[in-house]
Protein backbone atom coordinates (compact mmCIF):
# COMPACT_ATOMS: atom_id res chain seq x y z
CA UNK A 1 0.00 0.00 0.00
CA UNK A 2 1.12 3.28 -0.90
CA UNK A 3 2.58 5.40 2.01
CA UNK A 4 4.50 8.74 2.58
CA UNK A 5 7.58 8.71 4.81
CA UNK A 6 5.32 10.11 7.77
CA UNK A 7 1.78 8.21 6.66
CA UNK A 8 1.42 4.83 7.92
CA UNK A 9 -1.49 3.21 6.39
CA UNK A 10 -2.50 -0.33 5.75
CA UNK A 11 -6.00 -1.53 4.58
CA UNK A 12 -7.11 -4.81 6.13
CA UNK A 13 -9.77 -7.07 4.35
CA UNK A 14 -11.90 -9.27 7.17
CA UNK A 15 -11.84 -12.35 6.05
CA UNK A 16 -8.39 -12.53 4.56
CA UNK A 17 -6.19 -9.82 6.52
CA UNK A 18 -7.83 -10.40 10.08
CA UNK A 19 -11.44 -12.65 11.35
CA UNK A 20 -9.74 -15.03 9.16
CA UNK A 21 -11.93 -18.12 10.90
CA UNK A 22 -14.78 -15.84 11.56
CA UNK A 23 -17.89 -17.54 9.51
CA UNK A 24 -19.40 -14.74 8.32
CA UNK A 25 -16.58 -11.72 8.69
CA UNK A 26 -15.33 -13.17 5.05
CA UNK A 27 -18.36 -12.93 3.64
CA UNK A 28 -19.45 -9.52 4.42
CA UNK A 29 -16.30 -8.14 2.70
CA UNK A 30 -15.40 -5.19 5.26
CA UNK A 31 -12.55 -2.87 4.68
CA UNK A 32 -10.63 -1.95 8.39
CA UNK A 33 -7.57 0.29 7.99
CA UNK A 34 -4.97 1.17 10.37
CA UNK A 35 -4.04 5.25 9.39
CA UNK A 36 -0.89 6.31 11.84
CA UNK A 37 2.57 8.08 11.93
CA UNK A 38 5.65 6.70 11.78
CA UNK A 39 7.31 9.09 13.62
CA UNK A 40 5.38 8.64 16.75
CA UNK A 41 4.29 5.35 15.96
CA UNK A 42 1.06 5.74 17.17
CA UNK A 43 -2.33 4.88 14.52
CA UNK A 44 -6.17 4.85 14.49
CA UNK A 45 -8.28 1.95 13.55
CA UNK A 46 -10.94 3.02 11.58
CA UNK A 47 -13.89 0.88 11.88
CA UNK A 48 -12.22 -2.07 13.26
CA UNK A 49 -14.79 -4.73 13.32
CA UNK A 50 -15.10 -8.85 13.41
CA UNK A 51 -11.80 -8.91 15.04
CA UNK A 52 -10.25 -5.72 16.62
CA UNK A 53 -7.76 -7.56 18.39
CA UNK A 54 -6.23 -8.44 15.34
CA UNK A 55 -6.12 -5.54 14.46
CA UNK A 56 -4.03 -4.24 17.37
CA UNK A 57 -1.76 -7.24 16.68
CA UNK A 58 -1.23 -6.18 12.54
CA UNK A 59 -0.32 -2.97 14.24
CA UNK A 60 1.80 -4.01 16.27
CA UNK A 61 3.65 -6.16 14.07
CA UNK A 62 4.25 -3.18 12.31
CA UNK A 63 5.88 -1.66 14.92
CA UNK A 64 2.61 0.75 15.62
CA UNK A 65 0.28 1.53 19.14
CA UNK A 66 -3.41 1.93 18.67
CA UNK A 67 -4.19 5.11 20.55
CA UNK A 68 -8.28 5.28 19.39
CA UNK A 69 -10.46 4.33 17.04
CA UNK A 70 -13.29 5.98 14.25
CA UNK A 71 -16.16 5.11 13.44
CA UNK A 72 -17.36 6.28 9.58
CA UNK A 73 -20.97 5.46 10.09
CA UNK A 74 -22.48 3.05 12.90
CA UNK A 75 -23.69 0.30 10.99
CA UNK A 76 -22.20 -3.18 13.21
CA UNK A 77 -20.34 -4.73 10.63
CA UNK A 78 -18.15 -1.38 10.77
CA UNK A 79 -18.66 -0.65 14.41
CA UNK A 80 -19.73 -3.58 16.28
CA UNK A 81 -22.98 -4.60 18.00
CA UNK A 82 -25.98 -6.73 16.80
CA UNK A 83 -26.57 -7.57 13.90
CA UNK A 84 -28.47 -10.62 12.41
CA UNK A 85 -28.67 -12.36 15.59
CA UNK A 86 -24.82 -11.80 15.65
CA UNK A 87 -22.79 -10.43 18.55
CA UNK A 88 -20.09 -8.50 16.58
CA UNK A 89 -16.91 -7.00 18.07
CA UNK A 90 -16.03 -3.84 17.50
CA UNK A 91 -14.97 0.20 19.05
CA UNK A 92 -16.13 -1.03 22.73
CA UNK A 93 -13.36 -4.29 22.21
CA UNK A 94 -10.35 -1.75 20.87
CA UNK A 95 -10.63 0.68 23.14
CA UNK A 96 -10.57 -1.60 26.31
CA UNK A 97 -7.46 -2.91 24.21
CA UNK A 98 -6.33 0.40 23.69
CA UNK A 99 -7.79 2.63 26.30
CA UNK A 100 -7.87 5.24 23.39
CA UNK A 101 -11.16 7.63 22.29
CA UNK A 102 -13.58 6.72 19.97
CA UNK A 103 -14.24 9.28 16.66
CA UNK A 104 -17.31 10.00 15.41
CA UNK A 105 -19.38 12.65 13.76
CA UNK A 106 -21.76 14.04 16.62
CA UNK A 107 -25.14 13.17 14.71
CA UNK A 108 -24.21 9.05 15.33
CA UNK A 109 -22.50 9.56 18.63
CA UNK A 110 -25.89 8.39 20.51
CA UNK A 111 -26.65 5.94 18.61
CA UNK A 112 -22.70 4.48 18.11
CA UNK A 113 -22.98 4.34 22.40
CA UNK A 114 -26.53 2.81 22.46
CA UNK A 115 -25.31 -0.50 19.81
CA UNK A 116 -21.83 -0.95 21.21
CA UNK A 117 -22.28 0.34 24.79
CA UNK A 118 -19.27 2.67 25.06
CA UNK A 119 -19.85 5.36 27.22
CA UNK A 120 -20.11 8.74 25.85
CA UNK A 121 -17.15 9.99 28.23
CA UNK A 122 -15.11 8.04 25.34
CA UNK A 123 -16.23 9.58 22.39
CA UNK A 124 -14.64 12.82 20.51
CA UNK A 125 -17.59 13.94 18.34
CA UNK A 126 -17.00 15.90 15.01
CA UNK A 127 -18.36 18.25 12.90
CA UNK A 128 -17.29 18.41 9.08
CA UNK A 129 -14.01 19.75 8.40
CA UNK A 130 -12.85 18.77 11.88
CA UNK A 131 -9.13 17.85 11.74
CA UNK A 132 -8.07 15.10 13.86
CA UNK A 133 -4.41 15.46 15.34
CA UNK A 134 -1.98 12.33 15.00
CA UNK A 135 1.13 13.10 15.33
CA UNK A 136 2.78 14.92 12.51
CA UNK A 137 -0.61 13.81 10.44
CA UNK A 138 -3.94 15.85 10.18
CA UNK A 139 -6.61 13.79 9.26
CA UNK A 140 -9.52 16.00 7.85
CA UNK A 141 -13.12 14.84 9.01
CA UNK A 142 -15.48 15.22 5.39
CA UNK A 143 -19.40 14.85 6.71
CA UNK A 144 -20.78 12.71 3.67
CA UNK A 145 -24.30 12.07 4.93
CA UNK A 146 -26.92 10.03 2.38
CA UNK A 147 -26.09 6.26 3.89
CA UNK A 148 -26.48 7.61 7.03
CA UNK A 149 -27.28 10.76 8.93
CA UNK A 150 -23.20 10.91 10.30
CA UNK A 151 -21.46 9.21 7.71
CA UNK A 152 -17.79 10.75 7.06
CA UNK A 153 -15.37 10.37 5.11
CA UNK A 154 -11.53 10.95 5.93
CA UNK A 155 -8.80 12.53 3.96
CA UNK A 156 -5.03 12.23 5.42
CA UNK A 157 -2.55 13.02 2.48
CA UNK A 158 -4.06 11.70 -0.53
CA UNK A 159 -5.80 8.96 1.10
CA UNK A 160 -9.17 8.68 0.94
CA UNK A 161 -11.39 6.72 3.44
CA UNK A 162 -15.11 6.37 1.65
CA UNK A 163 -16.64 4.20 3.99
CA UNK A 164 -20.33 3.31 2.63
CA UNK A 165 -20.85 6.15 0.58
CA UNK A 166 -17.97 5.61 -2.33
CA UNK A 167 -17.41 1.98 -3.74
CA UNK A 168 -15.22 1.60 -6.69
CA UNK A 169 -17.73 1.39 -9.34
CA UNK A 170 -20.64 2.37 -6.93
CA UNK A 171 -21.93 3.52 -4.16
CA UNK A 172 -23.81 2.79 -0.52
CA UNK A 173 -27.16 1.93 -0.11
CA UNK A 174 -30.13 4.40 0.11
CA UNK A 175 -32.83 2.39 1.53
CA UNK A 176 -31.53 1.69 5.45
CA UNK A 177 -33.23 4.20 8.49
CA UNK A 178 -31.48 7.36 8.13
CA UNK A 179 -30.38 7.26 4.46
CA UNK A 180 -31.20 9.81 2.46
CA UNK A 181 -30.41 9.64 -1.57
CA UNK A 182 -30.81 13.20 -2.05
CA UNK A 183 -27.83 13.59 0.46
CA UNK A 184 -25.85 10.73 -0.77
CA UNK A 185 -26.08 12.97 -4.14
CA UNK A 186 -24.67 16.02 -2.57
CA UNK A 187 -22.02 13.59 -0.80
CA UNK A 188 -21.07 11.95 -3.61
CA UNK A 189 -20.39 15.46 -5.25
CA UNK A 190 -18.38 16.93 -2.58
CA UNK A 191 -15.69 14.04 -2.89
CA UNK A 192 -16.07 14.35 -6.60
CA UNK A 193 -14.05 18.27 -6.01
CA UNK A 194 -11.37 16.91 -4.59
CA UNK A 195 -8.16 16.39 -7.11
CA UNK A 196 -8.91 13.52 -9.52
CA UNK A 197 -5.12 11.85 -8.27
CA UNK A 198 -6.86 10.92 -4.46
CA UNK A 199 -6.65 7.38 -4.00
CA UNK A 200 -10.18 6.13 -3.15
CA UNK A 201 -10.26 3.31 -0.07
CA UNK A 202 -13.82 1.90 0.14
CA UNK A 203 -15.66 -0.02 3.49
CA UNK A 204 -16.06 -2.88 1.59
CA UNK A 205 -14.76 -5.06 -1.27
CA UNK A 206 -17.40 -4.72 -3.93
CA UNK A 207 -15.75 -3.46 -6.60
CA UNK A 208 -13.29 -4.88 -9.26
CA UNK A 209 -10.32 -3.55 -7.47
CA UNK A 210 -9.74 -2.64 -4.04
CA UNK A 211 -8.89 0.52 -4.58
CA UNK A 212 -9.50 3.33 -7.17
CA UNK A 213 -9.05 7.13 -7.43
CA UNK A 214 -11.78 10.15 -7.84
CA UNK A 215 -10.47 10.67 -11.40
CA UNK A 216 -11.09 7.18 -12.19
CA UNK A 217 -14.65 7.16 -10.45
CA UNK A 218 -15.99 10.25 -12.26
CA UNK A 219 -15.22 8.81 -15.58
CA UNK A 220 -16.81 5.30 -14.84
CA UNK A 221 -18.68 5.41 -11.77
CA UNK A 222 -22.19 6.10 -12.96
CA UNK A 223 -23.39 7.47 -9.60
CA UNK A 224 -20.95 10.32 -9.58
CA UNK A 225 -22.70 11.68 -12.57
CA UNK A 226 -26.70 11.80 -10.92
CA UNK A 227 -28.18 15.15 -10.11
CA UNK A 228 -30.44 15.19 -7.29
CA UNK A 229 -33.23 15.30 -9.46
CA UNK A 230 -32.42 12.04 -11.07
CA UNK A 231 -32.53 9.89 -7.89
CA UNK A 232 -36.10 10.46 -5.68
CA UNK A 233 -36.18 9.71 -2.47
Amino acid sequence: MAESKTLFFKQLLSGRHHARVHPVAGQMMNFAYLVGCRETGQCLAVDPSWDPRGIVEIAEENRMKVVGSVATHCHPDHIGGQMMGMDIPGVREITELTGGPVHVHKLEAAFLCAITGVSETRLMQHEDEDLIALGQLSIRVLHTPGHSPGHICLLVENHLITGDVLFVGACGRVDLPGAEPKKMVASLKKLASLPEETIVFPGHHYGSAVTSTIGEEKRSNPYMRFREDDWEG
